[in-house]
């Protein structure tokens, strides 16, 4: 895949989560806040043009630019989740209040959740192939990996375990780079290996 592709698919989530959302819009921050059945669309559309990206995303040096996109999009989410997290605290407060729309608390409340989740699991589609990647090529040991997964399925601990897992990365990339090349015996055709 082209890297201008590589790099919209990202900056198009975003866009999509931010650039019309109905729970940004009521709270005042957006001013655009498109129908709720919209921005769902929208949003579900770009979220699984980033798990196709991420998946398909295979050249020299995926994993760490995967584990990047991770992190950043994770990072970038916060103050969305913290959004959501509030407004569904203050209208289940609020639904408990009236006589009648106690009832309707879990529907909204689970919505809300649904809608995170969802986008939660695009982002970590990211996470998920770069542990993939790493553990494939040694990186990662299996325990790390399965650990990493893991904490990418839980909100909080999906963005930890994004900025663990790049951080884990890149240190691996650089250490790499900077090892000193094994001398090669043209009698053995081996590195580092005596003739026998």
């Amino acid at each position: 895949m082209p890297t201008p592709v590589r790099v919209a698919f990202p900056i198009l989530l975003l866009a999509a989560v931010y650039g019309g959302s109905p729970v940004l819009s009521l709270v005042g921050l957006d001013a655009v806040g498109l129908p709720w059945d919209t921005w769902i669309i929208v949003a579900l559309v770009a979220g699984l043009a980033n798990v196709v990206n991420a998946c398909l995303d295979r050249s020299e040096g995926s994993a760490r630019r995967l584990a990047l996109w991770n992190m950043v999009l994770k990072l970038c989410l916060i103050p969305f989740y913290v959004v959501v997290f509030v407004l569904a605290a203050a209208l289940s407060l609020a639904m408990t209040v009236q006589p009648g729309l106690i009832f309707a608390t879990p529907i909204v409340a689970g919505l809300l959740f649904l809608v995170d989740y969802v986008l939660l699991l695009c982002t970590s589609s990211y996470g998920f192939s770069a542990v993939a990647r790493s553990y494939r090529r040694g990186m990662l040991s299996g325990v790390a990996a399965l650990t990493h997964v893991l904490l990418h399925l839980m909100f909080i601990t999906d963005v930890i375990a994004a900025i663990g897992l790049y951080a884990t990365l890149r240190r691996l990339d650089d250490a790499r780079l900077h090892a000193p090349a094994s001398p090669v015996d043209p009698a053995s055709g081996a590195t580092g290996q005596p003739a026998r």
